[in-house]
């Protein structure tokens, strides 16, 4: 094995123990790569995104892209909890990726099914608006 071959292990191995330690969040590249320029071990984005894309082939990892204007985000694939059976929001100003977990999205899941004859799938389901935070920070900007 090449010494190049080594970094760029090294380099997945870190990435995928980023991606292990903030398992409970969608996480950006850049995000990622700030984390490793403070940490004063810098990966190059495009780095980041050519190992992203093998975790993601892997199921190590998931991707929700989150509109034109955003970049994606990824969160890692724990495979006991299972993300494919809730809906997400998309916050459109911060650009913060939430799981929608209620009851009330199933009636709507099974409704479409039921009287469209369409199948939803959740996991790339993505509801676009604005969070609650966000709604607070516009409201005292208003005022």
């Amino acid at each position: 094995m090449s010494h190049s071959n080594g970094y760029k292990t090294r380099q997945r191995e870190a990435i995928l123990k980023y991606m292990l330690e903030h398992q409970d969040s969608h996480v950006t590249v850049n995000q990622i790569s700030d984390y490793f320029e403070n940490e004063g071990t810098p990966v190059g984005v495009t780095t980041i995104y050519r190992h992203l894309e093998k975790l993601l082939e892997q199921d190590f990892v998931r991707k929700y892209n989150t509109g034109a204007s955003n970049s994606a985000c990824f969160q890692y694939a724990v495979q006991d909890k299972k993300c494919h059976e809730h809906f997400h929001l998309m916050c459109e100003k911060c650009g913060c990726l939430f799981h929608l977990e209620c009851r009330h999205m199933n009636e709507v899941y099974s409704h479409i099914f039921s009287e469209h004859g369409f199948r939803i799938n959740p996991f790339k389901t993505v509801f676009y608006g604005i969070c609650e935070e966000c709604s607070q920070k516009e409201s005292e900007d208003k005022n």
